[in-house]
């Protein structure tokens, strides 16, 4: 306001009334301004869908969300959305002139943000959280309080984003080992299982009587999906080679409608290795004291399911090879297995699976693959000298990480790394865990490449923040 306005409205009286009436609306804070509720969508600074009160500034930002934030220095600035949806996150800065803002829900204070950093800081999650179904309405507003190294009190807004409900849990419509029908053959030896797999074929109903089968087990056959294969047991019909330094204890290759399931596989240095296969489910077995990997669908291994597997200790006899479950095949290898080819394991489904101390990953699927899903398994812990890059590595494209949780990490919990054309338009969704890791909830090797994250992944104790990357709905 000038001076030399004010002396001037003040010798014209009805120029002075429109002044004032003016000057009355500027100064007032801003009134919320009623709005249709906001679905899941990410609202930058400048959305109309969101409500400021008091005066604000608009910044540009490279960093931002969207490329501009807003600011405000006094404490009565609010800024509101009201939405439906699951989930809601506040994006905001960190900047040595910041000061803590209140965060509120329906009117009701449910944080205190103090966002004052030494240096600014982008892509700051200031507050994020579940909703109960319905509309509701967000504000965060200054509290007058500030962090006594702060050099101000100012609030700022990158943008708002709402996120649906996750989607439910994956249902695999894979056979279980309930399911297994009435046995074709019953063995209880080595030989007798070697003979009844060399001979299997479409509608074949293989049962394992309890007891241990010492070797290396090869399956190379088709079912149909009206007449599938069945490999079926209780888990204590146990597989092994033996020992954990040497062997596989199971092997399908080139094989088709193949359902394995109910049994134990324990004590060989590679648990079930799937080679240039389709349609199988393995479901229900226990893979565990294994000395690399426990299941592995490689070479072209496409449609299939791995569900409702306990796996543990992996990687016993090296940490580095000790996946849980492994998809595909590293680049490096591509010459020796698939003609120099990406190993494209596709449209493969890693669900329901519980995985305990993996040496390496728990789940990881390489480049080369593409359309998966890993959905709703569970992660406990890793082998003492695991450099696990997260419970969850995908250097594949176009997979879904969906509902998966876990504890004690390496370093981040989820990871989507980049390759060459691999690693690109990753999904992570709904995934949560307790990290206690220097890492981040989700992290993204390569931020360009389409990769998504949700903001309603809830990774505890991960020391670097909940994701490297803007969350979005």
């Amino acid at each position: 306001m000038r001076t030399a306005s004010s002396t001037r409205l003040r010798r014209t009286p009805l120029l002075a009334l429109a002044a004032a009436a003016l000057l009355a609306l500027v100064a007032a804070p801003l009134p919320a301004v009623a709005a249709s509720a906001a679905g899941p969508g990410t609202y930058e600074e400048n959305s109309s869908a969101i409500s400021y009160s008091g005066a604000w500034t608009s910044l540009s930002s490279s960093g931002s969300s969207g490329g501009g934030i807003r600011y405000a220095t006094a404490a009565t600035a609010s800024a509101s959305l009201t939405f439906t949806g699951a989930w809601i996150t506040w994006h905001t800065w960190k900047s040595p002139n910041a000061g803590i803002v209140r965060v509120l829900l329906d009117g009701v204070e449910v944080a205190r943000v103090d966002n004052y950093a030494r240096s600014s800081t982008t892509g700051v999650v200031g507050y994020s959280a579940p909703v109960t179904p319905g509309t509701h309405t967000i504000t965060v507003v200054g509290s007058g309080a500030k962090n006594s190294a702060s050099g101000g009190r100012m609030t700022h807004l990158d943008s708002f984003v709402v996120t649906d409900a996750a989607p439910p849990a994956v249902a695999t419509g894979a056979p279980r080992a309930a399911d297994c029908p009435a046995a074709t053959t019953t063995v209880s030896t080595s030989a007798q299982l070697t003979a009844a797999l060399r001979t299997a074929g479409p509608g074949t109903v293989i049962r394992l009587a309890d007891g241990s089968y010492t070797g290396s087990f090869l399956l190379s056959a088709a079912g149909t999906p009206d007449a599938p294969i069945w490999l079926c047991g209780s888990p204590w019909a146990v597989l092994t080679t033996g020992a954990a330094t040497s062997g596989t204890a199971l092997r399908v290759e080139q094989s088709e409608n193949v359902v394995l399931t109910g049994f134990t596989v324990a004590r060989s240095l590679q648990g079930v290795m799937v080679k240039a296969s389709r349609a199988l489910a393995i479901t229900d077995l226990t893979v565990k004291d294994i000395g690399y990997e426990g299941i592995h669908l490689y070479a072209f291994t496409t449609d299939s399911v791995v569900a409702h597997n306990l796996i543990a200790r992996t990687g016993s006899i090296d940490v580095a090879y000790g996946e849980g479950v492994y998809i595909g095949t590293s680049q490096r290898r591509w010459s020796e297995v698939t003609q120099g080819r990406p190993d494209a394991s596709d449209r493969n489904r890693i669900v329901a699976n519980t995985i305990k101390q993996a040496g390496a990953e728990s789940i990881e699927a390489k480049e080369g693959t593409s359309d998966g899903v890993i959905a709703d398994n569970v992660f406990e812990g890793y082998q003492p000298g695991s450099r696990s890059i997260g419970w969850v590595l995908v250097t594949g494209n176009d997979w879904s990480i969906t509902g998966n949780s876990g504890t004690s990490a390496v370093e981040h919990a989820y990871s989507s790394m980049a390759w060459g054309d691999w690693g690109w338009r990753n999904s992570f969704r709904g995934n949560t865990g307790i990290a206690d890791a220097t890492g981040y909830g989700v992290w993204v090797h390569d931020r360009s490449r389409g990769v998504s994250v949700s903001c309603d992944n809830a990774v505890e104790a991960a020391a670097s923040g909940g994701t490297n990357v803007y969350c979005g709905p």
